[in-house]
């Protein structure tokens, strides 16, 4: 899926008709979908009829950092490549450099723009290679994640029976310490807006009250 946007910052972009507070807020809204999304891909790992992260062209490597978890990588047409661990994923690009590579951390509940062209090690994070502003700069780094993102869970829709993010959100739901957002199919209608008209989109809590109204 090609960028809608340049992020060059010479062209305009709907971007520059959102406020920078209102683009943060929606940044959180972001980062919250993907701390729910983190767990569903965990459970892709251990899919009854086998390792979907692998089947989809993932590699399966150590992961430095915390002992006794992986790491799964995958090169992307661009040159790139997303990293997921259980503590942080991300889109790295070797030619990039600067802050342009975009890195989530799980237990900050935080996106960065990530200025080293090594992705970190799980829980070792330098502090001078995180950058969280400008907001517009991380805007347009998340869309090359989420870019990733949906294209994969549309990969999920053909390839697995029809309840099974459901069936992840509902396992999600009953964790004692969880904090389910909009369910998988309201959770891909939302990053969709988010990514192709955010100057119109509503924030998550709105869209949730109004599905349970």
């Amino acid at each position: 899926m090609p960028p809608l946007f340049s992020d060059s910052g010479n062209d305009f972009s709907p971007v520059d008709e959102i406020p920078v507070s209102r683009l943060r807020a929606l940044l959180r809204d972001f980062t919250n979908l993907l701390g729910q999304q983190m767990y569903f891909w965990g459970r892709d790992v251990i899919h009854p009829h086998g390792n979907l992260l692998c089947e989809n062209g993932f590699e399966k490597r150590k992961s430095e950092g915390l002992e006794g978890t992986s790491c799964y990588r995958k090169y992307l047409d661009d040159g790139g490549f997303i990293e997921l661990h259980g503590a942080c994923a991300g889109h790295y690009h070797p030619d990039q450099g600067g802050d342009r590579n975009f890195l989530y951390i799980r237990n900050r509940k935080r996106c960065f723009l990530y200025a080293d062209d090594t992705p970190p090690a799980p829980r070792i994070y330098a502090a001078d290679a995180l950058n969280n502003g400008p907001a517009a700069e991380l805007y347009f780094a998340s869309l090359r994640f989420l870019d990733w993102w949906l294209e994969y869970e549309n990969w999920i829709g053909k390839n697995t029976r029809e309840d099974w993010r459901t069936r992840n959100f509902q396992a999600f739901s009953s964790l004692p310490a969880s904090r389910p957002l909009l369910p998988p199919a309201e959770a891909l209608i939302w990053l969709a807006q988010f990514r192709n008209n955010p100057s119109k989109i509503t924030r998550v809590r709105e869209r949730r009250r109004s599905l349970n109204s």
